[in-house]
């Protein structure tokens, strides 16, 4: 597997952003910052408060100097806040950002409420959970994967790294009504998919390939698990089902709001 994959992390994508910045505001917020957060929201489409005191430009910093990044951020229009549920907001580039930054951002301003469940999914998933992860852009699937790249990929790919460093494919459910079996056959087509690809089938005989499903409820998770785990052509790639439950307040606030 390419070395260069260690590096792989949520700042260290684009090219650098320091002359966005005022001489006297640099010497308050550091550059290097700014630049972490704006490459981390252009990876994930989203963030919350949570997620940016991971990032490693914070660790061990107070979270007073993670809110000055912010409101710099907002003050020089590349970052704006909209709800992300009920009683919780979420920040996401501004066009001003996606225009100006050298970042990889195919849209930018406020989600689709569709778009916003599924990118907060793989951000808890990536960012909030107990085992690192890091969602992939398609330069770093191309420069670390090269064996597998190729143009119009899903964007659902992450990576995550240690001992059993892995390349996983992320799916999100976001509907709790949706029927499972439905799940299920997607994601043997998924399989189907992958292993027909030269690239992927080396993963895969190595045990560096793997398929996440994320869904809300518990209850849910264990039925698509079961059904999988009955279905021997399914079971040709580890298919692990997560479930947050962080996505009901969304879901909720969707509905309430149709």
């Amino acid at each position: 597997m390419n070395t260069a994959l260690s590096s792989i992390c949520p700042t260290n994508c684009g090219d650098p952003m320091t002359h966005l910045l005022e001489p006297s505001i640099s010497e308050q917020v550091p550059p290097p910052a700014i630049e972490a957060v704006l490459e981390h929201v252009a990876r994930y489409r989203l963030t919350v408060f949570a997620a940016l005191q991971r990032l490693p430009i914070f660790r061990d910093r107070h979270a007073a100097e993670i809110k000055r990044t912010l409101r710099e951020c907002r003050r020089q229009s590349l970052l704006e806040t909209a709800p992300l549920h009920f009683a919780a907001r979420y920040w996401h580039l501004t066009p001003n950002a996606a225009s100006q930054c050298k970042l990889a951002v195919k849209h930018a301003g406020p989600l689709s409420e569709a778009a916003k469940i599924r990118a907060f999914a793989v951000l808890s998933f990536c960012c909030l959970s107990n085992r690192l992860r890091h969602r992939l852009t398609d330069a770093d699937i191309a420069q670390n994967f090269p064996s597998v790249y190729r143009p119009g990929m899903p964007t659902g790919y992450y990576f995550e790294p240690g001992d059993n460093a892995r390349l996983g494919l992320v799916r999100v459910d976001a509907g709790n009504r949706g029927r499972w079996d439905r799940i299920v056959e997607s994601i043997r087509e998924d399989i189907d998919h992958h292993f027909r690809h030269s690239g992927f089938r080396k993963l895969i005989g190595a045990g560096r390939f793997e398929i996440t499903v994320l869904t809300v409820f518990k209850q849910k998770s264990c039925r698509i698990t079961e059904s999988i785990e009955r279905h021997l052509d399914a079971r040709r790639v580890p298919v692990q089902v997560v479930a947050i439950p962080e996505l009901l307040p969304l879901i909720a606030s969707v509905r309430e709001r149709r």
